[in-house]
């Protein structure tokens, strides 16, 4: 009906839409048409799309809510990927918001709320964003349709935008949760992504292994299926990283692989095209290849046409026009690009961009000799640099703390399971010996009953027995990982950070940086004691008391014999473990003044004894909720071949003692 209408067609032919549309009687009929008539080619669409606006605020005005959101829905859809006009689209859907509630159709509600919070995201109001995706979210999490596409969207653009405002974990959850919905749905492209998003926030907090595994599936996966686009951005993505690790080389052949890519067609080609070829302009001016900055900048100006004043498009392109003017020697038109694009970024949280522009301009004002504004922007630039790296190892030792509880957490509920299944199988021998009761009553096969029951149990104790040890191993593999994370990455941030702050005698800045640094030294020690490698388990064990005895109020006596070649390494581990756990559970629950700690090494065993003066405990209460406390204490034992007995009363005190046999002898 609508492909005969073209663009050469002005706006006095549209009389004949409005026959048309006067010819529809039924309302249905009407947004059909318009719609219709909105995904033309060859149409004036921004006509069109007035058009559609006018039919919009006549359905609200008669009450027609559920026309009234398809209408403010597909102009939301046309104004941000087609027209990519985002402040139009963002009035459109923030005027229909008092409305929302009118509605019953589940499903353009959703889309109403992902299309409104992707309007402010390119707005850059990403806390506004949140608002809105939360509302959404909370709608459909009531209707639990996990087939719906919106559902999956909206925990994408929650992670996008809470890694904006700083809060790595939740960003992390949510990328998850809808990678797990864009899986059940059987959208790979989506669940691309939601990858890539991932593989963003990684690289954005300095985990880079993390972030080059996300993205490397980005890579693979969204060329097998010819989405491109997805690989276009993730390739832009690495692109940024590799500025950031002055990686001169991969730069390039990021940027190289996303101009190939780029392409081919996609819902979202304008957006795409214009971000790539931003990025092609700033790294060959940067990098000093002006011939290709030329020939790319020459295409970006004339595609960008009205979104020069976007605010997301508009800083790219504004920072690559002043890098390729800044490459030809055009030191005013770079400078008046840049300060364009540091005005456009000034009050949003987008630290990088300022931090770019702020670079680009002391660099400017310096080929200009200009050199106490290069200086001011200069500074400008290492203070926000340094409050990012401050925020960033922050944020990353936040997410690492998180993962550590999360694995406890599974653990503990894997433990319970596990429990379950012990309980379970005790019942079963219980009715397998009633049974037997029954069949000895009437008969002489009890014997073999009797022999399948207690293979039945010992095989069920060695499922436990395995399962527990397994359990603890991994629990040392995670913190073995974790230690070496929070070492190598947070802990070498912080180092340089403290070393700039002292150069620049930023005081406040230094303190925080060395306390936080202690802080992690102090967790990673925790999680990966070095002195078990460097000092053998009797001296791991001597600095690990002598810390409580630094750090508490309480009296440690130790009388330890030296046990380095009584165990293995791994025995060695679940020694340390052991007395560590013990140390920690004491100064938290015992209120104890005083602790004895005796360790002897006997001909074929080693004796272990841990005596407090405190408050006592209920033995009885403490084994109906230990969870992965005394528990754990006893399995490590056991894993070495020994005992435990846990002597205790309320007000009387407590007294551990373990009896090990030596197995390197």
């Amino acid at each position: 009906m609508t492909s005969g209408i073209c663009r050469s067609q002005s706006f006095d032919d549209n009389g004949k839409i409005t026959d048309t549309l006067d010819s529809i009687l039924a309302y249905e009929g009407k947004v059909n048409y318009l719609l219709e008539l909105i995904e033309q080619k060859n149409m004036d669409n921004d006509e069109v799309a007035n058009l559609v606006l006018q039919y919009r605020d006549s359905s609200l005005a008669q009450k027609r809510w559920e026309e009234a959101l398809t209408f403010t829905n597909a102009l939301g859809t046309y104004y941000i990927y087609k027209s990519i006009n985002h402040s139009k689209a963002y009035s459109i859907l923030e005027d229909y918001q008092p409305y929302v509630h009118h509605n019953s159709d589940e499903k353009q509600i959703p889309l109403f709320y992902i299309t409104c919070a992707e309007a402010a995201t390119f707005m850059q109001y990403y806390k506004k964003s949140l608002d809105i995706l939360d509302k959404g979210i909370t709608f459909m999490e009531k209707r639990k349709d996990s087939s719906l596409y919106e559902f999956g969207y909206a925990y994408l653009k929650a992670g996008e935008n809470s890694d904006k405002v700083n809060e790595i974990s939740k960003s992390v959850a949510y990328f998850e949760k809808s990678k797990k919905i864009f899986i059940h749905q059987n959208d790979t492209l989506m669940y691309l992504w939601a990858q890539n998003g991932l593989a963003q926030l990684y690289g954005k907090n300095g985990l880079y292994d993390r972030a080059e595994k996300a993205r490397q599936e980005v890579f693979e996966k969204g060329t097998a299926i010819k989405e491109y686009q997805v690989v276009t951005m993730a390739r832009l993505a690495a692109c940024n990283e590799a500025n950031r690790k002055n990686d001169l080389t991969e730069e390039l052949h990021q940027i190289r692989m996303a101009l190939k890519e780029r392409k081919h067609e996609s819902a979202v080609q304008g957006i795409v095209d214009i971000l790539t070829l931003s990025y092609a302009v700033s790294v060959y001016a940067r990098n000093g290849i002006k011939d290709s900055s030329n020939l790319y900048k020459r295409e970006l100006v004339s595609k960008i046409g009205p979104h020069v004043n976007n605010p997301f498009l508009g800083t790219y392109y504004h920072l690559a026009m002043s890098w390729n003017a800044l490459a030809n020697n055009q030191f005013d038109l770079a400078e008046r690009y840049a300060h364009n694009a540091l005005n456009g970024v000034k009050g949003t949280l987008e630290a990088q961009n300022i931090m770019r522009s702020e670079l680009l301009l002391a660099t400017i004002y310096e080929k200009m000799n200009d050199l106490p504004q290069s200086l001011l922007h200069f500074k400008n630039y290492a203070k926000m640099k340094d409050s990012v790296n401050n925020v960033t190892s922050r944020r990353r030792f936040a997410f690492i703390q998180a993962q550590l509880e999360t694995e406890k957490k599974d653990m503990e509920i894997a433990k319970q399971k596990q429990d379950i299944k012990i309980l379970d199988a005790q019942n079963k021998e219980k009715t397998y010996w009633l049974v037997f009761g029954g069949v000895i009553l009437v008969g002489g096969s009890g014997f073999l009953w009797l022999y399948r029951i207690r293979r039945f149990a010992q095989k069920e104790q060695e499922l436990t027995e395995k399962y527990s040890q397994d359990l603890l191993w991994q629990q040392e593999r995670e913190r073995e990982y974790i230690a070496r994370e929070l070492h190598d990455g947070v802990g070498q941030q912080l180092t340089v950070m403290s070393k700039k702050a002292r150069d620049t005698s930023q005081t406040e800045l230094l303190k925080l940086s060395q306390d936080t640094l202690e802080e992690v030294r102090m967790v990673a020690k925790g999680l990966l004691p070095p002195a078990l490698a460097n000092l053998g388990i009797t001296g791991a064990v001597q600095q690990l008391i002598y810390t409580f005895d630094e750090k508490y109020n309480v009296i440690f006596t130790l009388e330890m014999d030296k046990i380095d070649h009584c165990f293995d390494k791994e025995q060695n581990v679940n020694l340390y473990r052991f007395v560590q756990e013990a140390m920690t559970n004491l100064v938290k629950h015992s209120q104890a003044t005083e602790v004895l700690i005796e360790i002897v090494k006997r001909t074929d065993c080693v004796k272990l004894r841990i005596a407090d003066n405190g408050i006592g405990f209920d033995i009885e209460e403490g084994n109906k909720g230990q969870g992965l406390g005394l528990k754990t204490m006893e399995k490590r034992i056991q894993m070495m071949g020994g005992e435990v007995q846990i002597r205790t009363a309320k007000k009387r005190g407590t007294s551990i003692n373990a009896n090990i046999p030596i197995t390197n002898a």
